[in-house]
C-alpha cells in the first residue's frame, strides 16, 4: 500500500464516497424500519444482496455513478453488520463487569458491548417514579381555588 499526496480532488472523492456510504446505511435503516418485525432478517438479507450486486453492476466513472455505487455498498454494509449482530446476539452472553477482555472485544466487534443498549435513563434526565409517591387528595384550600376558578359549580373531586 502506498500513500500519496492529498489533493482537493482526492479529498472530495473520499468525502463523496463516505457520504454515499453513510446515506446508503441511513436509507437501508429506513427501509428495514417499515418491515414487520418477523420479516426483518429476510429484508436485511435482501438488502445485502441487492446492495452488493447493484454496486457490482455500476460501471460508470462519473461522480454520480460513484455516489450510487457507494450508496448501494453502504446499504449492504449497514444491513450486513445488523445481520451479524443479530446472529451473534443469539450466541453470546451479555457483557458484564466480570466478562473477560477477549469476550468484551468480540462483543464490541459485533456491536454487543455497548452499555447504551440497556434500559438506562438519559444523562441528567430526571427520573420520577410516580407509582411510589403517596396518593394524596388536594387540601380543602386547593379545592376551593378550583371551585372559584370554575365559577363555583364545577368540581373535579
Amino acid at each position: 500500500m502506498k500513500f500519496g499526496k492529498i489533493t482537493s480532488k482526492t479529498a472530495s472523492s473520499s468525502a463523496l464516497t463516505l457520504g454515499g456510504a453513510v446515506a446508503g446505511g441511513a436509507v437501508s435503516g429506513g427501509i428495514v424500519a417499515m418491515v414487520p418485525a418477523e420479516q426483518k432478517t429476510y429484508a436485511r438479507a435482501g438488502i445485502v444482496a441487492a446492495g452488493t450486486l447493484g454496486a457490482a453492476a455500476v460501471k460508470g466513472t462519473t461522480t454520480g455513478d460513484q455516489v450510487a455505487k457507494f450508496l448501494l455498498l453502504g446499504m449492504a454494509f449497514s444491513q450486513g453488520a445488523a445481520l451479524i449482530k443479530e446472529a451473534a446476539a443469539k450466541q453470546m452472553e451479555p457483557v458484564t463487569e466480570s466478562t473477560t477482555t477477549a469476550n468484551k472485544f468480540v462483543a464490541g466487534m459485533v456491536g454487543l458491548a455497548c452499555p447504551c443498549d440497556e434500559q438506562r435513563p438519559m444523562l441528567a434526565a430526571p427520573v420520577i417514579n410516580f407509582d411510589k409517591l403517596p396518593a394524596q387528595r388536594p387540601t380543602p384550600q386547593i379545592q376551593e381555588v378550583y371551585k372559584e376558578a370554575a365559577g363555583g359549580e364545577a368540581s373535579m373531586f
